[in-house]
């Protein structure tokens, strides 16, 4: 494993996995890919930490090809020759134009086809390559859009299925990201979907873009704050605080 590896990527992937125990002895993960830049990296980071034994646990990536994507040979064709195959799952989704929200739904289907591959072969974890922009992002679509405070979690558990979602690129920043990608000469499978484009998304990446011009940590300082809120000095009904915090 290379000294810039860690310095550029795996520091923030090892910081994450750590702070919240994302990764524990005997691990079974598997990773949903797209093809994009997040999943691409968060699949080949956690292969090397697999391959060099830095963490005890197994990890296979998966990719849910919609019928919307680019070719895929050469992105999966990459990850054979580094000792990572990717297992191909190709179902075309109809009728999305006639969704109200086709974003929503195709995103429900692909984490759906994961979720029952890992509960058909036994895996206990599945990774997502969401990572500190989307934390931020959606933090801020939460405000604006529903008037609450809530993001990304690093972890979660599914009540029905009992699997554990994991997100290890949390600590990690778009900039490293694309940089790792270029480094790595990782090819990227483009979308050719014409609904991909997410207005309030947009609206919110573009709205932290301009506080950041000031606030250059403001992306680490929602972080921050996620992990640290103050529930006495909020506006937090007296009924939904925990016992400990009413006394």
């Amino acid at each position: 494993m290379k000294r810039w590896m860690q310095n550029l990527f795996l520091k923030e992937i090892r910081q994450a996995i750590e702070t919240y125990e994302l990764i524990k002895p005997g691990d079974r993960i598997l990773v949903g890919i797209s093809g994009g830049k997040d999943s691409s990296l968060l699949y080949y980071a956690l292969s090397l930490l697999s391959q060099y034994k830095i963490y005890d646990f197994e990890v296979v990536g998966i990719m849910v090809n919609h019928g919307m994507m680019d070719s895929v040979e050469k992105h999966n064709a990459f990850f054979k020759a580094a000792g990572a195959p990717i297992i191909l799952h190709k179902e075309t989704f109809k009728l999305l134009s006639n969704e109200i929200s086709p974003c929503y739904t195709c995103s429900r289907m692909r984490k759906g086809i994961i979720k029952r591959h890992a509960v058909e072969k036994g895996f206990n974890k599945i990774a997502f390559g969401h990572t500190k922009d989307d934390v931020a992002e959606t933090f801020m679509m939460n405000i604006i859009k529903h008037g609450k405070i809530a993001s990304i979690p690093p972890r979660t558990v599914e009540l029905e299925s009992g699997l554990e979602i994991i997100r290890p690129l949390i600590f990690l920043n778009e900039k490293k990201i694309i940089s790792a990608i270029e480094h790595l000469e990782i090819p990227i499978v483009a979308s050719t979907c014409e609904h991909a484009v997410h207005q309030i998304r947009e609206k919110s990446e573009g709205l932290i873009s301009e506080i950041e011009m000031t606030y250059p940590e403001f992306s680490d300082q929602v972080i921050k704050a996620l992990g640290d809120i103050n529930l006495k000095r909020t506006l937090v009904k007296m009924a939904d605080m925990p016992m400990e915090e009413k006394l």
